[in-house]
């Protein structure tokens, strides 16, 4: 008597029903989404310019990440190179409040942003004490602390806004960074759909001119339509 043969188990090199219907859906898939990348009767230049398109834009938004933490490293390092630049040339110095005369007040030459119009009479000396200023204060660029007022102001006495802190500065390098990213990203759909528009005119010309050359001849007479 001859062996009985065994149905194929789970060690089996026999493949599974189930293991073939998936490599043919993969296979039927990657067909038909690069039908273009092969060569066959039915796909002309502009299918291959279009699958071409796809993956320079597929690859360049990609790098767009890349290119908004570039610009958002490039921003912060100039930033901060102001900050240690403001904080070096400008300082806080005390400010005293006085009583306006009666004759009214002869504002000092050198006053920066010192609004004459409203706020109190101050004086407040230079950094290198050689220099003191009477003049109106506006109460928006005053800073109070420990109940005293004190004012910015660069070496020569002069006001100055307060610096840039290194908080407000990462900031701002992290919304360049963001603008810079979705700007190119933007860029990059914009310009694959302007191209996509452009390609499909042309193709839309040259399946008229294919028409117009083969002819619509069926349903008349003798075509054999």
């Amino acid at each position: 008597m001859g062996r009985r043969s065994r149905p194929p188990g789970r060690g089996s090199r026999a493949e599974r029903p189930g293991r073939r219907r998936d490599r043919r859906g993969r296979a039927e898939r990657l067909g038909r989404y690069g039908w273009r990348w092969r060569r066959n009767p039915l796909r002309r230049r502009s299918d291959l310019i279009e699958a071409w398109l796809g993956l320079l834009t597929a690859v360049l938004l990609c790098a767009t990440p890349l290119l908004g933490w570039w610009a958002g490293h490039s921003v912060d390092r100039a930033l901060q190179r102001v900050v240690r630049t403001e904080n070096a040339q400008r300082k806080l110095v005390r400010a005293e409040v006085l009583d306006p005369p009666e004759g009214g007040v002869k504002v000092a030459d050198k006053v920066g942003t010192a609004d004459p119009r409203r706020g109190d009479l101050l004086r407040w000396t230079s950094r290198d004490h050689k220099s003191v200023y009477t003049a109106p204060v506006s109460p928006d660029i005053e800073v109070w602390r420990d109940g005293r007022i004190w004012l910015w102001a660069d070496r020569s006495g002069e006001l100055v806004p307060p610096p840039l802190d290194a908080a407000t500065a990462t900031t701002h390098a992290v919304l360049a960074g963001t603008t810079a990213g979705s700007a190119s990203a933007g860029f990059v759909f914009l310009t694959r759909q302007l191209l996509m528009w452009r390609l499909m005119r042309r193709r839309l010309a040259g399946w008229e001119r294919d028409w117009a050359r083969v002819g619509q001849d069926w349903g008349r007479a003798g075509a054999g339509g």
